[in-house]
């Protein structure tokens, strides 16, 4: 089961890279030393020819930076704990982690990284790298889309960058296995999809089932509830839920239904556990989310789960975020370098790092000057 989920992550998400598994003449070899009498000289990844000017500019102190990275997106970026006061609040784990881990491998150790958890919820948690002075840079399976770099209602003042992809996102349906859901045109008024506020999951499913326009604009006399009871009725183009830009006041919604028998009920749930929680045990009928995760939570849900309707049109791509400033531009522009050597300028990704986790460290190991 696990090589077929890893078969179609691979197709899907980025082509399979030998660089690195492979000794090639033009950029990968093995691990041999610089050797003057007639030994291997020892050769560096084609990705990696320029790191050794990066770490040496790091070189003559090491730069202490404070990475909060998002705690709830398994396998991406999580804790084992959503208790803030736990110390393994603290304590990253998964792809963008491992790959944090391997830059500082890469960097001889001049790039020291304090990790600091960031609980839910999710929305708007890239602008942190900027608003709250705990953070130099923020990850957590964030895509990078132009509109989030800016304050919110203020589409002049940018206050963050994003970096260099290293993530592949592509949205998708996570159905029980007896569902007849197949694709997006399969929901209706009578059937339910959970969703998490403020993500890239709920704005493209509210873009694919016609609950918005292509810019946003939720349907006209569509029904938002929110925690309280309390309900609000939108007019024509006055509410809008994009994945950078919500009209204020919706922030605490926890149900959606727009006018129509062509469109299902949304529901916002709290975190990742409690959407893969909520289609197994049938309080929903679909949750949408990421393919990446959600091929996982199927992989792990002994059969009873499985992965549809993948949007095929749209992918995008994930990145760590820095505040829009000298100092910010600088750390992005030296994690950029390391980590396209890490990735092999983007050829390399989850589907790699899945199928074994020392992946971006044997790369460090074999290109850290």
């Amino acid at each position: 089961m696990i090589d077929s989920i890893l078969t179609r992550v691979r197709d899907c998400l980025l082509p399979v890279v030998l660089c690195g598994l492979t000794l090639l003449a033009t950029g990968c070899s093995d691990n041999g030393d610089d050797n003057d009498n007639g030994g291997f000289q020892r050769q560096i990844d084609s990705a990696c020819v320029n790191v050794s000017d990066t770490i040496d500019n790091l070189a003559s102190a090491p730069t202490l930076v404070n990475y909060g990275f998002f705690t709830d997106f398994d396998p991406l970026s999580y804790a084992t704990t959503q208790d803030s006061d736990d110390p393994a609040f603290n304590m990253p784990m998964g792809y963008e982690p491992a790959l944090i881990s391997a830059v500082n491998r890469l960097s001889n150790d001049q790039l020291q990284f304090t990790s600091i958890g960031i609980g839910n919820p999710f929305s708007g948690i890239w602008l942190l790298s900027a608003t709250d002075g705990r953070f130099d840079m923020v990850g957590g399976g964030i895509t990078a889309l132009e509109g989030r770099r800016y304050a919110p209602n203020d589409p002049e003042t940018a206050l963050i960058t994003f970096g260099a992809g290293h993530v592949q996102f592509r949205q998708s349906l996570l159905v029980r296995s007896e569902a007849t859901i197949m694709d997006h045109d399969d929901l209706d008024s009578s059937t339910t999809v959970g969703a998490l506020r403020g993500t890239t999951g709920e704005s493209r499913l509210l873009q694919l089932v016609g609950i918005t326009d292509d810019d946003g604009w939720l349907r006209a006399s569509t029904v938002i509830t929110f925690g309280d009871n309390a309900t609000l009725v939108t007019g024509e183009r006055t509410h809008k839920i994009t994945g950078s830009d919500t009209t204020p006041g919706l922030e605490e919604r926890t149900r959606l239904q727009a006018p129509g028998d062509d469109v299902p009920l949304i529901v916002y749930l709290p975190s990742e556990t409690a959407q893969v929680e909520a289609v197994t045990n049938g309080d929903v009928d679909a949750v949408a989310r990421g393919e990446i995760g959600n091929l996982i939570a199927a992989n792990n849900s002994d059969g009873a789960l499985r992965v549809t309707a993948v949007d095929t049109e749209n992918t995008e791509s994930g990145a760590f975020s820095y505040p829009n400033t000298t100092t910010g531009d600088n750390l992005r522009t030296t994690m950029n370098d390391l980590i396209n050597c890490l990735t092999d300028n983007g050829n390399i990704g989850f589907a790699e790092w899945n199928e074994d986790s020392q992946t971006f460290q044997t790369r460090a190991t074999r290109n850290a000057p």
